[in-house]
């Protein structure tokens, strides 16, 4: 079907947004995006095999907006986990997790399976996640083109300095082998939200600073 535009509506299938690179066994399809969408967060993944359809993830933690979050299965079937609790959602299911703090995943049980999430947070006006913001940076990252992934970066980090986007231009400077700049801005991301530490400590694409004693004062 042909996307049709009009002054009032767009219309498109689902098949003609153009898809995100592959990730953790789905594959995304930013509707938000793609329609300009400025009310509310709204994206499609579809599962590759039985990989995650829904990553692990709560809206409380770092980079998170503390938003509600409404599932359906467009199609398939998964398999959620939701605070612990499993459930068995077939094509049709909704699946709403109003507190931010709970942790939710969805395993897909069918080839194919896409789910349909949507979100926001209650009384604010809807903001891009951090997270959303640094798309554009996947793609090249992923094909080990580290200086394209952090050009994609940079205007978002004037836009929002954040720990998240700080720390994720510091992996792409210590991949690139600029060790000064990469400290400097693990430096401001943990000034801003010392929580980042927990990714500092784990996250491979830092290991080749890991020996410098200014890391390892980061961390202590």
């Amino acid at each position: 079907m042909a996307t049709a535009t009009k002054a009032a509506y767009s219309v498109v299938a689902l098949e003609e947004i153009e898809p995100g690179p592959e990730h953790d066994g789905r594959v995304p399809r930013n509707i938000r995006r793609h329609f300009d969408i400025r009310g509310f967060g709204v994206r499609a993944n579809r599962a590759v095999g039985d990989g995650h359809v829904i990553g692990e993830h709560d809206e409380a933690g770092l980079g998170s907006s503390g938003q509600e979050e409404l599932y359906l299965v467009v199609s398939g079937a998964a398999t959620f986990n939701v605070n612990g609790e499993r459930i068995e959602a077939p094509a049709g299911t909704f699946v709403f997790v109003r507190d931010p703090s709970v942790k939710r995943s969805a395993v897909a049980k069918e080839e194919g399976t896409t789910v349909l999430a949507i979100g926001g947070t209650p009384g604010e006006a809807y903001r891009v996640s951090a997270g959303e913001a640094m798309n554009d940076m996947w793609e090249p990252y992923q094909a080990g083109d580290y200086e394209t992934a952090l050009e994609k970066l940079q205007p978002v980090l004037e836009e929002r300095p954040e720990a998240l986007v700080f720390f994720n231009v510091a992996c792409m400077e210590t991949r690139l082998g600029r060790a000064d700049d990469a400290i400097r801005h693990l430096e401001q991301a943990i000034e801003d939200d010392d929580r980042i530490k927990e990714n500092i400590r784990s996250d491979e694409d830092l290991d080749s600073i890991r020996e410098d004693p200014r890391f390892e004062a980061l961390t202590a």
